[in-house]
């Protein structure tokens, strides 16, 4: 059976409007009597992809693909990272609304603890006691030290394979507090002047104890909810895979500029997965609202204030929040933008397989006209060009 995949991109900072392509690309393939699945393979269960059922029903997803509540299954590439937290916390709370779809997961997945989540907040902490204000730099979820703990030496990237044996539980757990130790030094941080989190890495403390037993907890709820599977079992049972991405490209990990990213935003982990296959055409749509936004700290072109970009928008989702602050916005550079996109375009130009697109979003909400007026649009959504 011929594949037809899509690989859903944001082409700035995040908040495009991932999540919406990826479910209506998805839904279509399912009016089209087709198999789809969505295929989430890099960040973690920081991004925030919110889908609008009705007036008085939305969800923001972490942790499921966007088509979740549409009966979508999900997989968790080997290059996704694993949060089993927010996995319980999402999954209870999305079962409430009807019957859940299908999940699969590479057991090769990186996981998130608990140590990880806290060490990044005591990191954003310290910083805080030093210089009288947070970085807004760490968006909370722990993936930071993840991946630096992956970058650093595979012997620190714990993987659900290695959490699936409850007999290698504690001693997990005894190495990471190994890098709790390693990260503090390394960050020059004393964990004694931050109660708030040093009550949590005391030896036998209370606090301690019930974090460690409770990740335990959600750890074998996660192993009963998913099937372990490769990325080619899921292959050969669904037909339309569709690639949703976190996180934009102007926060791929490789960006030089930035320092608190941490995954691949762009083709890089599609193609390596899509490598051995045959049988498939692949679209790679770029979206990016018909403005910018960003979360936290860090460059963005041309910013101004939300006012300028329409006074009476109202956004629910990003709400401000200790790690990131405020949402910011700015006009779209369309030169930057399409540099962007360029530049991860390279890795796929020339593949006879796939083709580009281009999707703009929010169209409805963006009313100033200054050089802009060609994205207005009372669609909130549209295909505006075709590569």
């Amino acid at each position: 059976m011929e594949h037809r995949a899509k690989i859903i991109i944001g082409a700035n900072y995040g908040d495009e409007g991932k999540g919406l392509v990826s479910r209506h690309f998805a839904l279509l393939a399912r009016a089209s009597g087709r198999s789809p699945v969505t295929i989430l393979h890099n960040g973690t269960a920081q991004r925030g992809h919110t889908v609008d059922y009705s007036p008085g029903f939305r969800h923001v997803y972490h942790h499921f693909g966007s088509g979740t509540l549409d009966q979508v299954p999900t997989f968790y590439a080997g290059s996704f990272l694993l949060h089993p937290m927010t996995f319980v916390r999402e999954y209870q709370a999305l079962s409430r609304c009807g019957q859940m779809p299908e999940l699969h997961c590479d057991p090769d997945c990186v996981v998130i603890t608990p140590f990880d989540m806290l060490i990044d907040h005591a990191i954003e902490a310290d910083i805080a006691l030093k210089n009288g204000q947070r970085e807004h730099g760490s968006c909370g979820y722990g993936s930071w030290s993840a991946t630096d703990r992956l970058d650093l030496s595979p012997e620190w990237a714990f993987t659900i394979r290695d959490f699936l044996n409850p007999a290698m539980y504690l001693p997990l757990m005894e190495q990471l507090w190994r890098w709790v130790l390693f990260r503090a030094e390394q960050f020059k941080i004393n964990l004694d002047a931050l109660p708030e989190y040093a009550k949590y890495f005391t030896e036998g403390s209370p606090h301690r104890a019930a974090l460690i037993r409770h990740f335990a907890a959600d750890l074998q709820f996660f192993r009963a909810h998913v099937t372990f599977s490769s990325f080619d079992e899921v292959w050969r049972r669904y037909d339309s895979p569709v690639f949703e991405n976190g996180q934009g490209l102007g926060l791929d990990k490789d960006v030089p500029y930035e320092w608190h990213t941490t995954s691949k935003t762009g083709l890089y982990n599609p193609l390596q997965l899509l490598r051995d296959q045959a049988d498939f055409s692949a679209e790679v749509i770029y979206v990016t609202r018909a403005y910018l936004t960003r979360h936290g700290v860090g460059r963005l072109e041309e910013e101004v204030r939300k006012r300028d970009i329409n006074a009476d928008m109202h956004d629910r989702t990003n709400v401000p929040n200790e790690f990131q602050g405020s949402l910011r916005y700015g006009y779209l550079e369309e030169a930057e933008q399409r540099q962007r996109i360029a530049d991860d375009w390279k890795s796929a130009e020339g593949l006879a397989r796939f083709e580009k697109s281009i999707a703009t979003t929010h169209c409805n909400e963006f009313r100033e006209v200054r050089n802009h007026s060609r994205y207005y649009s009372d669609n909130p959504f549209t295909l505006r060009e075709r590569a």
